[in-house]
């Protein structure tokens, strides 16, 4: 019988959900999401997996309808799976622009299960002051790894109380009484109240599988809390049978009580799905407290009870001796309980717990400060952890990016290199370092990364974003623009590809594309700066200056120790006429960045446009020293020298430059010297 036959066959909410899990994992996400739309879904494993597959297929109202809207009504249904919803609902109100609300559903997705990476991680890039010491912390008792319920369980049984009923003579005293598991053969029942009004109820779970019951200790995977007191079994006592049953009631309540003890705190799992014991070894097991076969009858099996006193000291002594044996037998399960329940903060699994969360607190410092662009003290941070971390190659790609923010691009590309070696099959970052190769014009470590890179996995976004990088460097515009665009295609929520296709758009001068890219990835993440940085360049290409002003600093409130940014607004203000105020900010840059030469390059040539020759000489004889092979360094001497009425000197400088440059390109070397107008190598370099 098929898939669908069951499903048509017993048509409920539970087949469904069966169903459509199979649907999903197949990938045929439109018949799942089909499925469960028109089953009416009512229970929380339905209604996540709807919000999943509606996500997919990008029907966020269902998604959301299927959650519910109500943070606290969501903790409280969906049980477990709580904290995952809530980051689903989150990432619905972040596609749908209600980033508040977004930062909302992840804060309480970590407050109800710190070890959410994810759900702080985006919090930081949305810019949200979270502390990790705050985060990272057991904020309850209650929290023991999936421990607490057993240890609840143990704890509680302490508070079984009797009924009295009758029960007939025949009673048999060789079943095993188990939490979940009463043999129909047994006429004598016992109800117990194991979750007392004054205790919290233990949660039973229920299977989604209907016909099957979970086991005591299985584990609890797929499974539902739901509130009820477990029934163990009910007992009528008469009075003449009162004595006998008290003794059989308390050796099988102390086998059971033995029982899960072992199942809890024994080493080695006592309760296994693998293969059932041998014959041999049930015949021939010492243990001889009960009976292996459950309808056995043998009377050598069968646990024989203690002797009864004579019928005379039974009358006499049947009140102290119910009240004597219910003590006892309290004062010892007590005593034993005492021993074997710890403290949940002292389990061994909480002990490893909270050491995961001061590394955790540890990450969170160094990855909040690289989410806030305080790149220097993220470095610093990343370099403190533990060594063991310190050489994963997640922790490195972070090294790594904080030196590209920096604009220190050979540190970075040198980091990245040495993740590539060791780690050829990691994706992660490497469009970051095909950036740092484009920034640095290394061809061909570029174009091996991108063939490289193409071979392992052509369905991955970044894969096709170095090797736009790759044919951008090689000045190959319509290829490069191919390969931005299909990864756009395999991920539409890629801020930084969209940022990339922007900026490939403004060199080719299709500057309605380029803004509607820039435009696209500030939508999708509004802290790429890199973004609000190109639309600025875009309106400096169309003289716009005031607008241009405006986007600049928008991307200095996300990154205001760029100095590659403050620059692009020096040279703003120059073009606007502000020559004062330009050059106050460019030596900003400069002091934010002394060791990039770009920033010392634009102060050089808005001190010349200024009247000061001889300021801007010193800026690029420094120039000249740390790169000799730029044609725009040697024409820009050549107008000071000229300026100075140095004229052999500017002739000199001015072959130097045609020799470092002899294709012709002496407009771009104007352009370079006119702030109102730059081409690529300015516009690209962060």
């Amino acid at each position: 019988m098929s898939d669908v036959d069951q499903h048509v066959a017993v048509a409920s909410e539970e087949t469904a959900f069966l169903l459509g899990t199979c649907y999903y994992r197949a990938g045929r996400v439109r018949e799942a999401h089909y499925l469960l739309l028109n089953c009416t879904p009512t229970l929380p494993q339905t209604r996540f997996l709807l919000a999943k597959c509606s996500i997919d297929l990008k029907c966020y109202k269902d998604a959301e309808n299927a959650l519910g809207t109500n943070l606290e009504v969501i903790s409280s249904e969906f049980g477990e799976q709580a904290p995952y919803a809530l980051q689903l609902l989150a990432k619905i109100y972040t596609i749908t622009e209600r980033r508040s609300k977004a930062a909302d559903a992840y804060r309480k997705a970590l407050a109800i299960n710190p070890f959410l990476w994810k759900s702080f991680a985006q919090l930081c890039n949305m810019g949200e002051k979270v502390d990790p010491q705050h985060v990272f912390q057991m904020n309850n008792s209650e929290f023991s790894f999936g421990l607490s319920s057993l240890v609840n369980l143990v704890n509680n049984s302490e508070n079984i109380s009797f009924g009295h009923s009758n029960v007939a003579n025949n009673t048999s005293a060789n079943a095993i009484v188990t939490p979940n598991n009463v043999t129909p053969r047994t006429p004598m029942t016992m109800s117990t109240s194991i979750t007392p009004e004054t205790h919290a109820p233990v949660k039973r779970m229920h299977s989604v599988f209907s016909g099957i019951n979970p086991m005591a200790f299985s584990p609890t995977f797929g499974m539902l809390p739901i509130e009820e007191s477990p029934v163990l079994y009910s007992s009528t006592l008469t009075d003449s049978n009162e004595q006998k049953a008290i003794p059989k009631i308390v050796n099988s309540l102390r086998a059971q009580m033995g029982q899960l003890k072992d199942a809890v705190f024994s080493p080695a799992p006592r309760c296994t799905l693998g293969p059932a014991p041998r014959r041999s070894s049930r015949l021939f097991s010492n243990n001889s407290n009960y009976s292996v076969k459950e309808n056995n009858k043998s009377p050598s099996r069968k646990f024989v009870p203690p002797k009864s006193p004579s019928r005379k000291s039974k009358q006499r002594t049947t009140k102290n001796s119910i009240n004597k044996n219910n003590s006892i037998d309290m004062a010892d399960k007590s005593k034993s309980l005492e021993g074997v329940t710890p403290n949940v903060q002292n389990t061994p699994k909480n002990a490893n717990g909270i050491a995961l969360l001061n590394l955790l607190k540890e990450l969170g410092e160094a990855y909040r400060a690289l989410a806030f662009l305080d790149c220097k003290l993220a470095i610093k941070l990343f370099q403190e952890i533990p060594a063991k971390q310190l050489s994963t190659p997640w922790v490195q790609t972070m090294i790594a990016r904080a030196y590209y923010e920096l604009a220190q691009y050979d540190v970075a590309a040198s980091i990245f290199a040495e993740i590539r070696r060791q780690h050829p099959n990691r994706t992660e970052g490497m469009d970051i370092y095909s950036t740092c190769l484009w920034h640095l014009q290394r061809e061909a470590p570029l174009s091996a990364l991108a063939q490289d890179l193409v071979e392992l996995d052509r369905t991955d976004p970044i894969v096709w974003l170095a090797a736009g990088n790759c044919f951008s460097l090689h000045k190959e515009r319509e290829t490069a623009l191919k390969f931005f665009k299909r990864a756009v295609q395999l991920d539409g929520d890629a801020s930084y590809a969209h940022a990339l296709l922007g900026h490939e758009y403004a060199v080719a001068e299709e500057t309605d594309k380029a803004l509607a890219s820039f435009r696209t990835a500030v939508g999708i993440d509004p802290r790429n700066y890199v973004a609000w940085f190109g639309i600025a360049t875009v309106y400096a290409r169309q003289e716009r200056w005031k607008a241009s002003e405006v986007h600049i600093r928008r991307a200095l409130v996300i990154h205001p120790q760029s100095g590659i940014l403050r620059c692009q607004l020096g040279l703003a203000q120059a073009a606007s006429g502000r020559m004062d105020r330009a050059l106050a900010t460019l030596e900003r840059a400069v002091a934010a960045d002394p060791a990039n030469p770009l920033c010392r390059f634009h102060r050089a040539s808005v001190l010349l446009r200024a009247g000061r020759p001889q300021d801007a000489l010193k800026d690029l004889l420094h120039l000249k020293d740390i790169a000799p092979r730029e044609s725009l360094v040697y024409y820009l001497l050549g107008k000071v020298h000229n300026k100075l009425g140095n004229s052999h000197l500017a002739v000199m400088h001015f072959s130097w430059a045609t020799d470092l440059d002899p294709k012709g390109t002496g407009g771009h070397i104007k352009e370079g010297f006119d702030p109102s107008k730059q081409d690529d190598p300015p516009e690209r370099s962060t």
